[in-house]
């Protein structure tokens, strides 16, 4: 028995040195190891280890970590910003990066990327094909998804890049890549933003052509262009065929034909619409606090503040908030009317329901204090602004020395002028006043 035992251990011993001795004939490869290494201790972030093995790294090692810890997108950010600072050239890292970073739907992080990849910051500028390019070469290796190409065109247009948004999409066609309607509104979003109204509507009519399908915010672009080119019936027309397509409209192609309306001073036009907003959408759109801001402004522009105040009613009643836009109109009609205690008595009001009196509204009450001749009354606010901490910007200084100046306190406005560096609405507005006076 006890050799039998003996027979069986000496077996086992012989099998096992035959698989540590097989282990060791194939041992593993030198970027094998490092990258283990690398591995270990990035999850463990010890990033002096990191930075004795940063002269080792490659581009193709750096991109194979980043790939290993897809599921943990912000350690692999943190990698790669690291890698970053340690190597010139971080394109087809970065690529990779932004790649796991839409899977993860960290977009704001993709975002960023792409932007400094387009732009001179940290290294050499590339356009946007360069960065198309890059994203369609790592795309399998990463098993990513179109919408890292939605992404790309968003980032064009965070730029104000049009031209590179477009080259993105035609190219991305081209390479069998479709962006998607979110992407293609997006750019025609960009357009209007430009004014480049012809642009748009040469691409909105290839939309068919292209295989995309209208959603709720293509319609709501095609109603903005109309109101931007003042055509509100065509606006209308446009709401009416999407709900023919059977596409419901949202609070937004309200609020575009009703900021239109009241931008061309068609107030009947604009309170119909707010008065027919649950009827025409079935139900479900009901105005929100852009809908009655821009009534109430729409009302203040016109110096019907009667009016303005009663929707500011109305806007209480039905539950929706004040906020600073509506306080701001109410202020700024009240001060250009010559009721500068009316404009006081909103502010006290706006900070008793725990909103703050922005730069904006301070401006504007300094303005018409000052164009009352209560040079007292403005400077008591300044100080209350600056006491704040408040930002004192550019149109305040303006604000200031025009006010001094139009009130015969020229020397204090050149003293309020020389602690202001740089300001050249400053020195243009005391240049005004000098050659008018002679």
């Amino acid at each position: 028995m006890f050799a039998q035992v003996l027979f069986r251990r000496t077996r086992l011993l012989l099998a096992r040195s035959f698989h540590v001795a097989k282990k060791f004939s194939n041992p593993p490869e030198p970027e094998d190891i490092l990258f283990t290494a690398l591995c270990l201790n990035l999850k463990q972030r010890r990033w002096n280890t990191l930075h004795q093995l940063s002269s080792t790294l490659t581009t193709p090692l750096v991109s194979r970590v980043l790939l290993q810890f897809r599921t943990s997108p912000k350690l692999a950010l943190e990698f790669h910003n690291w890698f970053l600072g340690n190597n010139p050239n971080p394109f087809e890292a970065s690529c990779v990066m932004v790649h796991l970073l839409v899977e993860s739907r960290r977009y704001d992080d993709a975002l960023s990327i792409m932007v400094k990849l387009m732009s001179a910051e940290g290294g050499v500028k590339l356009s946007p094909l360069d960065v198309l390019s890059g994203l369609v070469r790592s795309y399998e290796a990463c098993g990513s998804s179109p919408d890292v190409f939605d992404s790309l065109v968003r980032a064009c247009t965070q730029s104000g890049d049009a031209q590179g948004a477009w080259e993105v999409i035609e190219k991305a066609r081209a390479e069998g890549f479709r962006v998607s309607v979110h992407a293609l509104n997006n750019f025609m979003g960009c357009l209007l933003n430009l004014n480049e109204i012809d642009w748009f509507w040469e691409v909105y009519k290839e939309m068919d052509a292209l295989g995309y399908v209208e959603n709720v915010n293509t319609f709501n672009l095609v109603i903005y262009s109309f109101c931007k080119e003042c055509k509100l019936l065509e606006a209308l027309s446009v709401f009416y065929r999407m709900l023919k397509c059977g596409v419901w409209p949202n609070v937004v192609s309200f609020n575009m034909m009703i900021d239109g309306a009241c931008k061309m001073g068609d107030m009947v036009f604009a309170l119909e619409l707010l008065g027919k907003m649950r009827v025409m959408s079935g139900g479900s759109v009901s105005p929100n606090a852009v809908t009655y801001n821009s009534v109430v402004n729409g009302f203040c522009k016109a110096g019907r503040l009667d009016l303005a105040e009663r929707v500011r009613g109305e806007m209480v009643k039905s539950g929706v908030g004040c906020n600073e836009r509506t306080y701001g109109a109410l202020v700024d009609a009240y001060g250009r009317g010559g009721r500068s205690d009316e404009a006081l008595r909103l502010c006290d009001e706006m900070t008793s329901k725990g909103l703050v009196a922005n730069t904006v509204v301070c401006n504007s009450v300094v303005y018409w204090l000052f164009m009352e001749g209560d040079v007292e009354g403005a400077m008591l606010v300044l100080s209350d602004m600056i006491s704040k901490e408040m930002e004192i910007d550019r149109f305040t200084h303006a604000i200031v020395i025009r006010g001094l100046c139009r009130n015969g306190y020229v020397e204090e406005a050149v003293k309020f002028q020389r602690g202001i560096t740089g300001d050249v609405v400053c020195y243009n507005t005391l240049m005004h006043h000098f050659v008018t006076e002679k």
